[in-house]
Formats: C-alpha cells, structure tokens, sequence
C-alpha cells in the first residue's frame, strides 16, 4: 500500500505549513499575543486558514466544499499541531463540521455550511454534561415542542470555543432515559441567545459553560437530518482523528526541539546526549512518534470509530509520554512559558481529552473489536 501523500494532498499539507511558518515561525509571543485575544485566538488567522480552502476542505463539493476527508484532515492537522498553530481546526471546523453535516437535513446543510465554508460562522460542540463526564450519550438537557418550535432547558459544560462561536450545536434529549442511545436531538443554537461564562483552558483557549432556561427555538432549529447518537459519533470519529493527527505534529516537534537541546546543553563536562540513558529515552520517544503517525494513517484510512479510537488511545499516551521527558530534559524551565515544551505539553494535555480521555477511547476501542 502506497503511503504517500497524493500530489494534491502534499500541496495542501505544504500551504498549511507556510501558513505556520509565516503566522508563528516558533515565535512564542506571538502565540502568546493571539490567545489574549477575548475568542482565545485572532480571526485574521482563520481568515487566512478560509483563504488557503482549509475551512471548505472538510465538506462536500456537494455543500459548497472542497470533499476532503480525514485524510486531508490529518494533512492540515499535523503540520497545524506542529506550527502551534491556536486556530480551533480540531474543536470547531473538524468535529463541529463533523456533527452538522451528520445531523442536519439537506436544505439545513445549505442554510448553515456557507457561512462555516467561508469562515464567517465559528460552531461550537455543546455536547458534554459535568454528570456526564466522557458519555456523551448522558444527556440531561431536555427538549420539548411547543406550538411550532422547540423549548429547552439545561447546562452544557467545556464547550470549547463556546465564547467566540456564533452557532452552538447543542444535544438534547427528545425521548428516553438520561443515558439512552435513542432519543438525542441536535440543535442549532444562536450563541447570543443562550447564557455563557467563559473560562481559559490550560492550553489558553477560552472555552464556556453554557446554561439553557426555558429557550424557545424556531421548529427547523432541530437538525432533523440524523439520528443525534449517530450524528455525535460522527463529530467524535472526526474530531478523535484531527486530535489525534495535531498531537502527532505537537510531539514531532518536541521531539525535535528536545534533540537539539540536549546537544547543546553541557553537564559533567559534555553535552548531555552523549550519555546513554538520555539515548535510550530519546529513542523511546522517537520510537512513539513513528508509531503514532502509523496509528493517526491507519484510522484516517480506516475512518471510522473504533479506529479514531484506537488512534486517540494510543496517540493520546504516546504524544503525552513525548511531552513529558521533553519537559524533564528542559528542567524547570520546560514547564514555563517562555518555551515551547511547556506550550506543547498543555495543548496535548487538553486534546488528549477532547471528547474523551485515553482511557475511555481505550475501552471503546476494546467494546468495539
């Protein structure tokens, strides 16, 4: 089986790591001065991400999109991960991208997609309840019709990018018991009319808690086009590969910001990679990183969820052991952020559990075989 990437693929891959060499160049102030911003990030950089076609590549040519698939998602997301890049890919364009165009019927598609194509419309997944933990099928938000419309109630907590969305894609329960499989509609929410305190994650993202009391919404607000389990599996198998796929990027990195520090670095009168137990724990490193990237193609390729969930069991722990010894090369000041290791570690730390930790993708995974 060919591995390479396809000539336009490599095209795309090569755009996106201009764009992070042009945007962050390893400049951490500047990484720094994007995530002050009140959204956790600075929209000319998804203007320019929608410039280069990233923000259309995920869709359909059908919707207005370019039809890439994961694929092409781990194409931008590994370089994107590499580059440091703050722009919400993984969280917003990927998995939210995944779950309306999962649940939303075809005249929905045309009513939401071109903003999102065009970079105009940010989505947001407010789909986890603090009862909940990673069951997503824990649904606690209750919907019920009134007149020709919709009225839900309940809280949604870790909406990343929840402050900055224009649209949240919320999961509520139509039917059935809190933890039923059946029964969970997705709902397409203005984020104006919803109550939303905002919180800065460890990787300096600003996600939000978002409460629903009693909010009336119009009939076709409901996403109609898909089952609301199936449709969160979508946004899961997506965003678990684009997580899974920037994590790989994040750890390649470090691990080559590592090699060269500990070539540099002298104690005991020689550089510290002339000792052996500092080779063996590098090579174990490297060692991780060539077996993720073979775990991020194979669920692309695959491209469904017991594969994502493999890839985001294994990806998650080997991206978080690379963190880690980078961090312990570095000394303290690997956990400060006046260098990248500490910046990288907190970025893995949070997609390690987007949607999920390694643990539960693990027993997924296993259910699954």
């Amino acid at each position: 089986m060919n591995f390479d990437w396809s000539e336009e693929q490599a095209l795309l891959r090569a755009s996106v790591e201009r764009f992070g060499a042009e945007r962050y160049g390893g400049d951490l102030e500047k990484r720094r001065r994007y995530r002050r911003d009140a959204s956790g990030f600075d929209r000319a950089g998804w203007a320019a991400l929608a410039g280069l076609g990233v923000t259309a590549l995920p869709f359909a040519e059908a919707d207005g999109g370019l039809g890439g698939g994961a694929v092409e998602t781990i194409a931008i997301a590994e370089p994107l991960g590499a580059a440091m890049a703050v722009e919400p890919v993984t969280e917003s364009l990927i998995a939210g991208g995944a779950l309306l165009v999962a649940a939303a019927s075809d005249g929905q598609r045309a009513e939401y997609l071109p903003g999102v194509i065009t970079g105009e419309t940010l989505l947001a997944c407010a789909v986890a309840e603090t009862a909940g933990r990673y069951n997503l099928r824990h649904v606690e938000t209750r919907a019920r019709r009134t007149g020709d419309g919709w009225v839900l109630n309940g809280a949604k907590t870790a909406v990343w990018q929840g402050m900055a969305a224009d649209v949240l894609l919320v999961s509520a329960r139509l039917t059935g018991e809190t933890r039923s499989d059946a029964g969970i509609g997705i709902f397409a929410v203005p984020a104006g009319a919803v109550e939303r305190r905002g919180w800065r994650a460890a990787d300096g993202q600003v996600a939000a808690e978002v409460t629903l009391r009693e909010l009336l919404l119009p009939a076709d607000a409901h996403l109609d086009g898909a089952e609301g389990s199936a449709a969160l599996d979508a946004m899961v198998t997506a965003g678990w590969i684009a997580a899974s796929a920037e994590m790989l990027g994040i750890a390649a990195m470090l691990l080559t910001t590592t090699v060269d520090y500990v070539k540099q670095r002298v104690q005991f009168g020689k550089p510290l990679s002339a000792f052996q137990v500092i080779q063996h724990r590098l090579t174990d490193c490297y060692v991780a990183v060539e077996q993720a990237r073979s775990m991020v193609m194979r669920a692309a390729l695959a491209n469904d969820l017991r594969a994502a969930a493999g890839a985001k069991a294994f990806v998650g722990e080997a991206a978080r052991l690379v963190a880690h010894e980078a961090v312990q090369f570095h000394g303290g000041m690997g956990m400060t952020e006046e260098l990248v290791v500490g910046h990288g570690l907190k970025r893995i730390q949070l997609l390690s559990r987007l949607f999920g930790d390694p643990e539960s993708a693990a027993q997924l995974y296993a259910r699954a075989a």
